[in-house]
């Protein structure tokens, strides 16, 4: 038996050299594929460590949704009435870890924000918190009335509200719930009330649209209640509140309920809030946004919104009430009083009786212009001329002008000087100085002296005006005072139509000049009058009566304010 060796090829089966050699090469390719391919694993692996590693370490990075905090920068402007409030939230936010949300507040007085954005100054703010939104609404409407190109303005609905109350000692207090008191019961004047200056101060617009609501929009009631509450004007809600605190009899101060309960904090005598029985007026604060925000800060808005809305601890810490009027911690339980939600239109309207009583309070800049042609020697009595009865009323509309306003005195009739028609007797100067108030008291009493020759009413009147309109000063009220009694009768000046031509070329909304027109006895011209009145956004009264002429002037002076509509 033949044992076979391992490795010993058969007899007949011996290899090549050649094939020796390939079966090396092909076991030598093998072998290196084979680390190759495990050195290519191994890499992979380990870059997929790495790569996993590294993901792990990086922050997630997640899509801001709607109504979540976004990176961003807000700057608020808040009223000093509610800047503490807002400035708690915010804090609140920062707890939260919202602090992609920054927030820089500072605060400013509503009505400087509003002068400011009104003159068309560039808003400083991304939200404005003002203490009413009255304030956006009278920064609004007198950038329209000037022409200036102010920042649209985006005015939420109410964060926070707090009522119109009327703040007195207890037992004054005590005698108006008692009474029932209301806005009506100032037309009684049985007590002395104390307004916070209402250009500064929003409750006190809000204030005078509930006195005009009471009186049932009567404007000449509501005039005189105005005219009546100008001595007691007092700079700021703090002094109002100090006033009716001090006061001997029977005062009231005109505040919110937040700016008593604030007063409340540190006074030796506090004050009761007492709610009005009739119109209850509410002071709601928004929020104000431009509208050419960007959609990132729009979405900051909503944050710091939502925010407010869950801040009602806050509102009340600083005697605020809440949207809803749910009234803060410091007030008793059974304090109500709240008023139902303001209506969106009564922003506009406080802003437009606040225009009101600017105009009632500014100091007028008369120009008395007065007819002494010949017909006002006519017997309007027995034993009087027109002329008469004249000079007796214009020394009673002297006397009922405030120190503060100024007067000057013209009289017109045919050609006075060469083919001019009208002569100033007077120049402008304050009546508070004793010597210009009896110069004109003088010049009205003597009236008779320069009668004669006929009517050139059209050309004084535009001489008039223009007058006004060049030596225009602002903040101050100017009125032409036109008295009559007869109709134009100047062939070679102005007709009618020509006149008001010329009004309406000398008419600005910046510099208004009114033309209020009273016209005496049955011979005036009164539609010619209405016309010009109409032309001067003034206002045009008949005296058919003699016992009227007194009467109407002093109607006429003293309701600048509700001028054309005085009813």
């Amino acid at each position: 038996m033949v044992q076979m060796q391992p490795n010993t090829p058969a007899p007949g089966d011996a290899p090549t050299r050649a094939a020796t050699r390939a079966a090396q090469r092909r076991r030598r390719s093998l072998i290196l594929g084979g680390v190759i391919l495990l050195l290519v694993v191994a890499i992979a692996v380990v870059v997929g460590f790495l790569f996993l590693r590294g993901a792990a370490d990086q922050p997630e990075q997640a899509a801001p949704s709607s109504g979540e905090c976004v990176p961003a920068t807000l700057r608020v402007t808040a009223d000093p009435a509610v800047a503490g409030a807002i400035e708690a939230i915010v804090a609140d936010l920062a707890d939260a870890g919202s602090g992609c949300l920054k927030v820089a507040l500072s605060e400013e007085a509503s009505s400087v924000t509003a002068a400011a954005l009104a003159s068309g100054s560039a808003a400083e703010f991304d939200v404005w918190v003002p203490d009413s939104a009255m304030w956006p609404a009278q920064a609004t409407g007198q950038a329209e009335l000037t022409g200036a190109d102010a920042a649209a303005l985006v005015v939420s609905d109410a964060v926070a509200t707090t009522p119109v109350v009327f703040a007195a000692t207890e037992p004054t207090a005590d005698a108006l719930q008692a009474q029932g008191a209301g806005f009506s019961s100032f037309t009684a004047r049985t007590v002395a009330a104390v307004l916070p200056d209402p250009t500064a101060v929003a409750a006190s617009s809000a204030a005078l649209l509930a006195l005009q609501t009471a009186v049932g929009g009567d404007a000449r009631t509501f005039t005189a209640l105005v005219l009546g509450l100008d001595t007691g004007v007092v700079p700021s809600a703090a002094d109002a509140l100090a006033a009716a605190a001090a006061a001997t009899t029977p005062t009231v101060a005109v505040a919110t309920e937040q700016a008593v309960l604030k007063y409340n904090e540190d006074a030796p005598v506090p004050l009761v809030p007492s709610y009005p029985a009739d119109v209850k007026p509410v002071v709601s604060i928004p929020l104000v946004t431009l509208a050419d925000a960007s959609a990132e800060t729009r979405e900051a808005v909503e944050v710091l919104t939502a925010a407010i809305a869950e801040g009602n601890d806050h509102l009340s810490e600083q005697g605020l009430r809440d949207a809803a009027g749910n009234a803060p911690d410091s007030l008793p339980d059974d304090a109500d009083g709240a008023p139902a939600p303001a209506d969106p239109a009564d922003s506009v309207n406080q802003a437009e009786v606040l225009r009101t009583w600017r105009v009632l309070t500014a100091p007028s800049r008369m120009l008395s212009l007065n007819d002494v042609s010949g017909s006002m020697f006519q017997p309007a009595t027995a034993d009087m001329r027109r002329i008469d009865l004249f000079e007796q009323a214009a020394v009673r509309a002297v006397n009922s002008l405030s120190a503060d306003s100024s007067l000057a005195t013209w009289v017109f009739s045919s050609r006075r000087i060469g083919g001019q028609d009208w002569q100033e007797i007077v120049p402008f100067g304050p009546l508070g100085d004793p010597a210009h108030k009896q110069r004109t008291i003088d010049t009205a009493n003597s009236l008779d002296s320069l009668v004669g020759g006929g009517t050139g009413l059209y050309d004084s009147v535009l001489a008039a005006v223009q007058y006004l309109r060049d030596t225009y000063v602002p903040g101050q009220v100017h009125l032409v005072l036109l008295n009559t009694d007869g109709v134009n009768e100047d062939d070679d000046g102005l007709d009618l139509p020509g006149l008001l031509a010329q009004l309406e070329t000398l008419r600005d909304p910046a510099k208004p000049v009114a033309v209020i027109a009273i016209g005496y006895g049955p011979d005036t011209d009164q539609a010619a009058l209405e016309q010009i009145a109409a032309a001067t956004d003034g206002a045009a009264y008949q005296a058919l009566q003699p016992t009227d002429i007194s009467t109407v002037l002093i109607d006429a002076v003293t309701q600048r304010g509700c001028r054309p509509n005085c009813g």
